[in-house]
C-alpha cells in the first residue's frame, strides 16, 4: 500500500440486479464524472455484472473495480468482496460467510437491522457471523432512516469491526452520495487494512432518487413488468435463448 488515498464507493448495483437500471458502462462513466477511483459492484445474487465492469475498467484504466455480490442468505443480505465465483442465495449466514472466505474474500454486512429493508440481518444474526466479519455498514445512502446509523456504529465499536458507508445505488447517474477515502490497495488483505483506516463520508441521495426507488418498488409489488430498464442485463443473461446457447 501507499500513502495515496482513493475515493471508494462500496455497495453499487448495476442492471444485473433485478432492481437496478445502470449498465456497467453507466456506472464507470458516473464514477469518472464524480472523481471516484474505485467501485465495489455488488449485484443481488449475481457476479456477472461485476465481472463485466472489471473488464471494461481494465480497458480504460481509470476506475478500479472490486468484484462483489450482495448475497441473499437465509438470514438476510451479506456482501462478499473480491470474489471469483457466484455464491448461491438461501444458504445460512454462517455458510455464506464460509464460502466468501473460501475464495479469499471479504465479508461485509449491509444495512444491519434496517426496518425499511426486509432483507437485513438482525443484530443477533450479525453476532453469529462475527468470526468472519470484516466490516459493517454504518450509513446506507438509500436508507432514509438516519437514526439507524448510530446503532450500527455502536455495534461496530463494541465488537471492534471496521465501519464503512455504503451507497447502495440502483439507478443510472447516482453514485457517490456515500463514500470513503482509503489508502490505495490491490489485494483483499490490503483492502481489509485500508478499511480500518478509512475516512468516511456518509450521506443520502437527493429526493429524485427516492422518487425512482418508490416508483420501482410499487411497480414490483403490484406485479407489473420491469420499469426504467431495471434488471435489463439480468433478464438478457437468463433469457431462454441465452440459456440454450450456454447448454450447447
Amino acid at each position: 500500500m501507499t500513502d495515496r488515498r482513493i475515493k471508494t464507493v462500496i455497495h453499487v448495483h448495476t442492471n444485473y440486479s433485478y432492481d437496478g437500471n445502470a449498465s456497467c458502462a453507466d456506472v464507470l462513466e458516473t464514477a469518472r464524472r464524480q472523481s471516484v477511483d474505485c467501485v465495489a459492484i455488488t449485484d443481488h445474487d449475481e457476479l456477472a455484472g461485476a465481472l463485466e465492469a472489471r473488464e471494461l475498467a481494465r480497458r480504460d484504466g481509470r476506475v478500479q473495480v472490486i468484484v462483489g455480490e450482495e448475497i441473499s442468505s437465509a438470514d438476510g443480505h451479506i456482501i462478499g468482496l473480491f470474489l471469483s465465483e457466484r455464491i448461491p442465495p438461501r444458504l445460512s449466514a454462517e455458510e455464506t460467510c464460509r464460502r466468501i472466505r473460501s475464495q479469499g474474500g471479504i465479508v461485509l454486512v449491509p444495512h444491519p437491522a434496517a426496518l425499511l429493508c426486509e432483507h437485513s440481518l438482525s443484530y443477533a444474526a450479525v453476532e453469529r457471523i462475527l468470526p468472519w466479519l470484516d466490516g459493517i455498514e454504518t450509513c446506507n445512502a438509500q436508507n432514509p432512516a438516519v437514526w439507524e446509523n448510530a446503532g450500527a456504529m455502536r455495534f461496530a465499536r463494541r465488537h471492534d469491526i471496521a465501519p464503512y458507508v455504503g451507497a447502495d445505488t440502483h439507478f443510472r447517474g447516482y453514485l457517490d452520495a456515500a463514500y470513503q477515502l482509503l489508502p490505495a490497495f490491490s489485494t483483499p488483505a490490503e483492502f481489509k487494512v485500508s478499511l480500518q483506516q478509512a475516512q468516511l463520508f456518509p450521506g443520502r441521495f437527493p429526493p429524485s432518487y427516492f422518487v425512482l426507488a418508490g416508483l420501482t418498488h410499487y411497480w414490483r409489488k403490484v406485479g407489473l413488468p420491469p420499469i426504467l430498464g431495471t434488471g435489463a442485463a439480468r433478464h438478457r443473461a437468463r433469457s431462454p435463448g441465452r440459456l440454450k446457447m450456454a447448454e450447447e
